[in-house]
C-alpha cells in the first residue's frame, strides 16, 4: 500500500517530481505516473490502480491542473472516499498561483507559492503532508522575553533629539530641586541662629531677619553648585570636553 499517489498535469511534472521526491527521501511510499507508469503498460488501468493502491492523493494545484479534464477525476475518486477530509484522503499542494472553486475550494491546500527557499518549502510540504498535530519539537519562545514586551516586535526607539531633551529637562529639575533644598535648609538654620542672637531684629525687623537668613541660603547654595560644577569638569577626561 502507497501512501500517497501524486496526481498532476504534465505542465507541472517537474513540480510533480520534486515533491514526490521529498516525500520518499522522508520515509513516504510514493506513486507517480513519471516513475511508475511505463511503456506498453494501460494508462487507464495504471491510474486506477494507483489511486487504489495510495491511502492518500497529492494534487499539484496550478491554473493548468484545475484547467485539465483529465486530472479531475483523479482528485474526484479520492473526494469521494472522503467527502468530509477527517481521513485527509485528498491532500492539495499549490505551487502556482491559481484558485481552486468549487468542491475544491473547501479543501486547505499546502502553499508553497512565492517561496524561494528549498528548505522552507520541504518544511512545508512535510509538515502539510504530516497526519495529526504538528507540534514543534522544541518549545517555542515566550513572546514578552523574546521581544522584552507583549507587542508584535520591539518598539521603537525614540529620535535622538527627544532623547537629548528629556535627559537635559531631568538634569535640569535635579539642579533647581538641590538648590533649592540647599538654600532652603541653609536660611533655616541661619533664621534660628539670628532669632537666637539679634532677638531685637526678631521682635523690630523681622523681614531684615528673613532677608539675611535667605542672602545666607543663596550663598551657600551657589557656592555648593560651584564647588559641585569644577569636580565634575575635574573628573571628566580631557577629550570628552572639546
Amino acid at each position: 500500500m502507497k501512501d500517497f499517489f501524486v496526481s498532476y498535469n504534465r505542465a507541472d511534472r517537474a513540480w510533480a517530481e520534486w515533491l514526490a521526491w521529498q516525500l520518499e527521501a522522508a520515509g513516504y511510499a510514493v506513486v507517480i505516473q513519471a516513475w511508475d507508469f511505463r511503456q506498453g503498460g494501460n494508462y487507464v488501468l495504471d491510474m486506477q490502480r494507483a489511486i487504489d493502491s495510495a491511502q492518500r492523493t497529492l494534487i499539484v494545484l496550478s491554473p493548468d491542473f484545475l484547467a485539465s479534464q483529465y486530472t479531475a477525476p483523479e482528485w474526484a475518486a479520492a473526494f469521494a472516499q472522503d467527502p468530509t477530509g477527517a481521513q485527509g484522503r485528498l491532500l492539495p499542494v499549490r505551487v502556482r498561483e491559481c484558485q481552486p472553486t468549487g468542491l475544491l475550494a473547501q479543501i486547505v491546500y499546502i502553499d508553497l507559492v512565492g517561496i524561494k527557499n528549498r528548505d522552507e518549502a520541504r518544511e512545508r510540504l512535510l509538515a502539510g503532508a504530516a497526519k495529526g498535530r504538528v507540534k514543534p519539537e522544541t518549545e517555542p519562545d515566550m513572546p514578552m522575553l523574546a521581544h522584552g514586551h507583549s507587542g508584535a516586535g520591539p518598539e521603537p526607539a525614540w529620535p535622538p533629539s527627544l532623547t537629548l531633551a528629556a535627559r537635559l529637562a531631568a538634569s535640569v529639575f535635579w539642579r533647581m530641586a538641590r538648590f533649592s533644598l540647599v538654600l532652603l535648609a541653609v536660611a533655616f538654620v541661619v533664621l534660628a541662629l539670628l532669632a537666637e542672637a539679634l532677638p531685637a531684629w526678631r521682635s523690630e525687623s523681622p523681614a531684615r531677619l528673613y532677608m539675611a537668613a535667605l542672602l545666607w541660603g543663596l550663598v551657600v547654595a551657589l557656592a555648593l553648585e560651584w564647588l559641585l560644577h569644577r569636580r565634575e569638569r575635574m573628573a571628566t577626561p580631557q577629550g570628552s570636553r572639546t
